[in-house]
């Protein structure tokens, strides 16, 4: 008979598996997005090197899951509320309601109309570090400590 708490334990370890996966491919789209502002900005290294950091130690850490590993996955996925958050704050020029907003009231235009705003002119998508947010969300309730009954 199979042991439940060892059945959710295998199904954590996939969903961090996945998040591992889905941070690879976030380094790989910041690296790309990120292209020439990374001249001119240390900001834009944050992302980078969160997830860099993020997937060796990630990787070791599901090695070591029982005895250190999960507290470590728990800290490293709760760091990247900071990287959200600093994300969304150099995204909009430290004005994040402002610029979420902005990206909110695209809802009200009609499909083709860009609200006079060119694309071009636009600057950082404002949205887009909340990724760091959901991952990280994810991690966090994959990685926290289960209550035995």
């Amino acid at each position: 008979m199979n042991d439940p708490i060892e059945a959710t334990t295998r199904f954590r370890k996939w969903v961090v598996c996945l998040l591992l996966g889905g941070l690879a491919l976030l380094l790989c789209e910041i690296r790309f997005e990120h292209r020439e502002v990374l001249a001119e900005r240390w900001q834009a290294y944050l992302p980078l090197g969160y997830a860099g950091m993020m997937l060796p130690v990630g990787a070791a850490s599901l090695v070591g899951w029982e005895k250190w590993g999960r507290r470590t996955l728990l800290l490293g996925f709760a760091l990247a509320f900071v990287v959200g958050a600093l994300g969304v704050w150099f995204h909009t020029a430290g004005h994040p309601v402002r610029g979420v907003g902005r990206v909110l009231s695209a809802w009200r235009l009609p499909p083709g109309d860009n609200g006079g705003i060119k694309p071009e002119l636009s600057g950082p998508p404002a949205m887009a570090p909340f990724a760091f947010l959901g991952l990280g969300s994810i991690g966090v309730l994959a990685c926290a400590p289960l209550r035995k009954p």
